[in-house]
């Protein structure tokens, strides 16, 4: 498809990525949304908290999200999304990633960012009520490489509920993310003490040795390197890079997919806009404004809906006419 020429243009403030990125994660507010929560045990005797938004008690359309690296479904930028489907009549499902619904995982592993396997199951369970004829997939940041990496997996296989996918600020590329974040150290520090946090909450679950070497981690690559890759059957950080980004199957999505990067996010290559792909697919749609930071795109609004909200609900609602980009 044609590269989208986006219309994206925020006042001066909210061109600097660093505070379109921040501002949001730390002050925005999303008022209404009140989840009904569900335990869906996996078929490895683990289990996932479900979080649920309906906005019908009869619908039959359904947006399944899938939210970013320790984030969880009261993320600002996940319930301002879940509120945008909301208003245009779908319900909304919020899967918690392993260990982030408020309460430990039983086991080690957790939910890395080629996870695929973790929203399958959410999407059979989804497909076993027998009731949804229409699902969208939302990711955002580490949920877009999810879902992107299982539509590329599945192919022409893919449930036929499934009419397009969504992607925010989606690392497909993973090593070039890891290359831009390490230029800006804040990130790569925030994120880290985020991870420090969520492990040491699962210190009964770690080797003791292992954690004894936690102290010893200076940067956030050690941790993949030296855990997270290994914990999860790979030989090391650049190893799990590779295998788990999205960017390897991204070309074999058969279903209508956005892309949306800002090319100022601060945690991002270009390259993980997958632009080359998308001209050359028949199902690729990438957008890539200038601004807009990570998972932030900020306008101000009565609503509470952002433009990349709103960008969204355009997508999946359009059809034919998406190119034209109205907002």
């Amino acid at each position: 498809m044609p590269i989208l020429q986006s219309s994206y243009l925020p006042s001066n403030i909210w061109r600097n990525p660093h505070v379109s990125t921040i501002y949001p994660s730390v002050f925005r507010k999303v008022n209404g949304i009140d989840y009904n929560r569900e335990r869906l045990e996996l078929s490895d005797g683990d289990f996932l908290d479900i979080d649920w938004s309906k906005s019908s008690e009869n619908n039959i359309k359904l947006a399944i999200f899938t939210h970013g690296f320790l984030g969880n479904s009261t993320r600002p930028y996940v319930l301002g999304g879940v509120k945008a489907f909301n208003l245009v009549n779908y319900d909304a499902l919020v899967w918690n990633h392993r260990g982030l619904g408020g309460e430990n995982n039983r086991f080690e592993k957790i939910t890395t960012h080629g996870s695929s396997g973790d929203l399958e199951e959410v999407i059979n369970y989804v497909l076993s009520k027998k009731k949804y004829t229409e699902i969208i997939l939302v990711g955002y940041s580490k949920g877009g490489n999810i879902s992107l990496k299982y539509a590329g997996e599945k192919s022409e296989n893919i449930p036929i509920q499934i009419k397009k996918i969504i992607a925010i600020s989606s690392p497909t590329d993973l090593q070039g993310s890891v290359d831009v974040m390490g230029k800006h150290g804040f990130y790569s520090e925030r994120f880290k003490t985020k991870l420090v946090k969520f492990l040491l909450n699962r210190s009964a679950m770690i080797d003791n040795q292992m954690l004894k070497d936690f102290s010893t981690f200076k940067y956030l690559d050690d941790f993949t390197d030296n855990y997270i890759a290994p914990l999860h059957g790979f030989k090391n950080g650049r190893e799990y890079y590779e295998q788990c980004a999205a960017m390897n199957v991204v070309d074999k999505i058969r279903v209508p997919t956005f892309i949306l990067n800002a090319k100022n996010d601060p945690v991002l290559s270009e390259s993980c806009a997958m632009l080359e792909v998308a001209k050359k697919s028949d199902y690729i749609f990438s957008e890539l404004p200038k601004y807009g930071g990570h998972c932030g795109f900020y306008q101000p609004n009565s609503d509470e809906l952002y433009w990349g909200d709103r960008r969204m609900i355009e997508f999946v609602t359009k059809d034919e006419n998406f190119n034209e980009n109205r907002y």
